[in-house]
């Protein structure tokens, strides 16, 4: 048997998540690959070629900004018809636009799928993608698959992590 690290709750072995808290319940020995540079990563060119793809009216592209509140660190994004979210998992071919791994993405239950942005027009939605911790929308748990509409200031929540989002 194992213990939830966060709650206690007892699981057999080999268990992956606590059902009560969605906490992580593999030991992290050994297990940990090494983090991406932003070098490493090309971020500013690859950027810089979709912003310059998905430019809105007048030219400007439309920019989504996430702060993710308990981190205190900023994330910006040119948003083109859709923006996932979730963690990266290459043994499922799962590589969301916005990857939280790096930011306990896993330790807060953000799925691999976790939620969508997409933008038609002027307008900008959220939708859950049936994911196992949900997603609140300024407190208010999103209904799976239904498209919620986002406003610049709102305070969207996937799993435990929550972001603050700005366009």
């Amino acid at each position: 048997m194992i213990r939830c690290p966060s709650c206690q709750k007892p699981y057999p072995e080999n268990t992956l998540f606590c059902d009560e808290c969605g906490a992580y319940l593999m030991s992290e020995d050994g297990k940990a690959t090494d983090p991406l540079t932003m070098e490493d990563a090309n971020w500013v060119d690859r950027r810089a070629a979709i912003a310059s793809a998905t430019a809105g009216e007048g030219g400007r592209p439309v920019t989504l900004s996430f702060l993710i509140v308990d981190q205190n660190r900023q994330i910006e994004f040119p948003l083109t018809k859709e923006l996932n979210i979730g963690r990266l998992d290459a043994a499922t071919a799962t590589f969301p636009d916005l990857d939280l791994t790096s930011y306990s993405g896993l330790e807060k239950g953000v799925s691999r799928r976790h939620a969508k942005i997409t933008r038609r027009g002027r307008e900008t939605f959220i939708e859950d993608l049936g994911s196992v911790n949900g997603t609140l929308l300024n407190g208010k748990r999103l209904t799976p698959y239904l498209q919620h509409p986002l406003t610049s200031g709102d305070e969207i929540q996937v799993g435990r992590l929550v972001l603050r989002v700005r366009f």
